[in-house]
């Protein structure tokens, strides 16, 4: 049955991540993959930065438990082919889970294979600059291109407070401008709704910009690392897979901002996405209601840049990025379909304050 709006529509949501966090949770990787019955055959997936801060210690606890590890340990790019890569020399292995131990590139390539093999996955996060640790997607380059892949979310998440409270502050003013994003993409994800006909669902509107104004409120704690606030940070990026399983979108989370930031990201790689988010809700929030925006006060008081300057990006590259955003992705938001001229883009860049 085609239902129209207002109709009652079936809905099946499932919450497939479970989370394990706490000071020194990669302690009990063992018993958290029981709990969750994990396969004892495994490959670890790490970095060679990351195998020193978390891969290390996660394969000895596996190792020394009596699970069948393999570690697989290099420097990933975010593409399609080392994804693809990763995936055969999987098979090889037969193995039956995977344990991503990394940043967002880690995460993403492991969801990615995880998702085409089948089976499950644990992630690991040793940074929080995204919410890529705990998304059905994998943000991956083909072609030239950043392309968002769908996967399977993953089957476990594990926040060690230990390793977390010791990323660079980069990481976490990163992980603050993407989770702050919500405060323009909410208003667009309404535009998209009642001038596109776009999927909406009030409940997880509702529950992400509750989100937003705990994480204001704990801004100082986030900033400074301490046990509440990494905790605070870390549980907010899960909670961002679980609105989107809620919704059944990624535009819970993402609107015209994102758009920016996928313009920039093909551009530039001197941001990190979260940066570029940041910016992008400056900007954005700018076009939805002025002067009256609170991003750029959010941001400065976790020192996050607020221009573009502050990343070592010129000003044609924000305005090339801004002309382009309405084409990223098949949205409705206060960009339009028609998107920004050259000059209004670099008006607009201006009256932000952006460049």
């Amino acid at each position: 049955m085609n239902a129209s709006r207002g109709e009652a529509r079936l809905k099946i949501i499932k919450f497939t991540s479970s989370i394990v966090a706490g000071l020194g949770s990669i302690k009990h990787l063992d018993e958290a993959l029981e709990s969750q019955n994990i396969p004892k055959r495994v490959a670890i997936v790490c970095g060679n930065t990351t195998y020193l801060i978390a891969g290390r210690d996660a394969y000895d606890v596996l190792n020394s438990t009596g699970y069948d590890v393999s570690l697989i340990v290099r420097e990933f790019r975010a593409t399609l082919g080392d994804s693809e890569a990763l995936v055969d020399e999987l098979k090889q292995k037969r193995v039956q889970a995977i344990v991503g131990v990394g940043g967002g590139t880690i995460i993403d390539i492991s969801k990615y294979a995880a998702n085409k093999l089948g089976i499950p996955l644990v992630s690991v996060p040793t940074t929080l600059s995204s919410d890529a640790i705990a998304t059905g997607y994998s943000v991956l380059w083909q072609k030239g291109l950043k392309q968002a892949i769908p996967t399977s979310f993953p089957a476990l998440v594990i926040g060690d407070y230990d390793i977390l409270s010791k990323q660079p502050p980069r990481f976490i003013s990163a992980g603050i401008g993407d989770m702050l994003s919500k405060i323009t993409a909410l208003p667009d994800w309404r535009l998209g709704f009642w001038l596109a006909g776009e999927k909406y669902n009030d409940f997880a509107a509702k529950l992400a910009a509750y989100e937003v104004e705990l994480l204001i409120s704990r801004l100082d704690d986030i900033a400074k690392k301490n046990y509440i606030g990494i905790e605070t940070l870390f549980l907010a990026e899960v909670f961002d897979g679980y609105l989107m399983q809620i919704a059944g979108t990624t535009r819970v989370a993402a609107g015209s901002e994102h758009l920016f930031c996928f313009a920039m990201e093909q551009l530039s790689d001197k941001g990190l996405h979260g940066e570029y988010c940041a910016l992008g809700s400056i900007i954005m929030e700018y076009l939805q209601v002025g002067e009256r925006g609170r991003v750029r006060q959010l941001l400065e008081r976790v020192g996050a840049p607020t221009s573009a300057s502050e990343l070592g990006i010129d000003k044609s590259v924000v305005v090339k990025a801004l002309t382009m955003a309405h084409k990223m992705r098949n949205w409705y938001t206060v960009l339009g379909t028609v998107g920004l001229s050259e000059a209004s883009a670099e008006r607009l860049a201006r009256y932000a304050r952006v460049v």
